[in-house]
């Protein structure tokens, strides 16, 4: 099967599709002046770019849609095929006054080579089509973008967005054993991943490690059925599943195989343990850190009037022996000077050997992330506004 991608382009691997699953995404509640014709549409997406858009239609009336388009946007590897479609979103959860309005269809593929920013782009050009629309439905994942959600996180915000944008992990139980599941992961050209026979109080680390691995696959993809992963410092899965069954997910398992990996879901469940990020999630929550920097620290005697403990995260290097190794570790804050902290390790490393004890100080650059523990609650830099937030309210247990 050929694809409208160059080949050089893709990732290559034992659970690499041939040709990933096209998205689907509705813009719901938009206008009747958008919808009006393939013309009105291609003048209002050149509009909101700010560029030409070759507009194709088919020579043929569609059935059951009033127009067919085929959107040719620069930026994004393939056309955007659009159509109208009344009450789009309806039978969903979504209440009625948005469920009921008309909405936009669109269909593409996202280019496997870098699926964040392709699908990151088509949300953008949606969101500004009509600044009167409600929001996106990812149709293929279920997950419901409000306009403001997409104002503030991809048209307001310098930094780009979560990868998990690209999916979500699914559940289903029976007794007391649980299944997890990604979908999403087929529209950029890999297989879904699970994991199986889950007992009820690892379920939650069980979707976290779903997620970490989604996202290192967007970099590494897994290798062939049967073969063990490191996911992070002391923590190994198997890779289990039939490579030619297409419709089937990956199971990840134990380390060696044949059961669930429960012993890693406890160590990630009690905090002893941590995933790997993939270089991308770690750019992306570095950069957030140092975004929310100053806010954080003009909330720190405040924090600590709370009862609060404040962390730093902060890269170290150890090039003592044959082969440098490189890890992120806690630093508990005991003051700020200025736009910088003096910290402490707050635990021993891992993988980096003969980290000093005693206090130091810590620079904007030199963070990786920060986080307070209030009120029960670990929070970090995505939770800066909840956090002042919860401040203001007299933090309530």
């Amino acid at each position: 099967m050929s694809t409208p991608f160059n080949q050089h382009e893709l990732p290559e691997g034992p659970w690499i599709l041939e040709m990933p699953d096209p998205v689907v995404l509705v813009l719901v509640g938009v206008s009747e002046a958008l919808l009006e014709s393939p013309q009105a549409l291609a003048t209002a997406a050149a509009d909101a770019i700010g560029a030409e858009i070759e507009l194709s239609v088919p020579d043929d009336e569609p059935d059951g849609v009033a127009w067919l388009a085929a959107l040719h946007v620069d930026g994004l590897p393939v056309p955007l095929l659009c159509w109208p479609e009344p009450a789009a979103a309806a039978g969903i959860g979504l209440p009625d006054d948005i469920a009921d309005r008309p909405g936009l269809v669109v269909q593409s593929l996202l280019h496997p080579g870098d699926p964040l920013t392709c699908l990151s782009n088509m949300l953008r050009l949606l969101a500004t089509l009509d600044p009167t629309a409600a929001g996106i439905l990812d149709a293929d994942t279920g997950r419901w973008l409000e306009q403001s959600v997409l104002i503030d996180d991809l048209l307001n915000n310098p930094i780009e967005p979560r990868d998990d944008l690209l999916w979500i992990v699914g559940v289903t139980s029976n007794d007391d054993e649980h299944s997890l599941q990604t979908t999403g992961l087929t529209r950029w050209g890999h297989r879904e991943m699970s994991i199986d026979a889950i007992e009820s109080s690892l379920v939650d680390a069980a979707a976290d490690l779903l997620a970490s691995v989604a996202s290192l696959v967007l970099e590494t993809p897994l290798p062939e059925s049967g073969v063990q992963i490191e996911i992070g410092p002391g923590l190994h899965l198997l890779v289990a599943g039939d490579v030619d069954q297409e419709t089937t997910p990956i199971r990840l398992e134990a380390q060696h195989g044949g059961e669930p990996p429960h012993d890693v879901l406890r160590r990630l469940s009690d905090g002893v343990a941590a995933v790997y990020r993939s270089e991308r999630a770690t750019s992306r929550h570095r950069a957030v850190a140092v975004h929310t920097w100053k806010a954080f620290l003009e909330i720190h005697e405040r924090l600590l009037e709370a009862g609060a403990e404040c962390f730093v995260e902060v890269p170290w290097e150890d090039a003592s022996g044959d082969e440098s190794v490189r890890e992120h570790l806690w630093m508990e804050i005991t003051s700020c000077v200025g736009e910088c902290v003096m910290a402490a390790p707050a635990h021993d490393g891992s993988l980096v050997q003969g980290v000093p004890r005693e206090s130091m100080q810590i620079t904007q650059d030199e963070i990786c992330s920060w986080r307070t523990l209030l009120s029960g609650i670990v929070w970090g830099p995505e939770q800066i506004d909840d956090l002042i937030a919860h401040l203001d309210a007299g933090c309530p247990s």
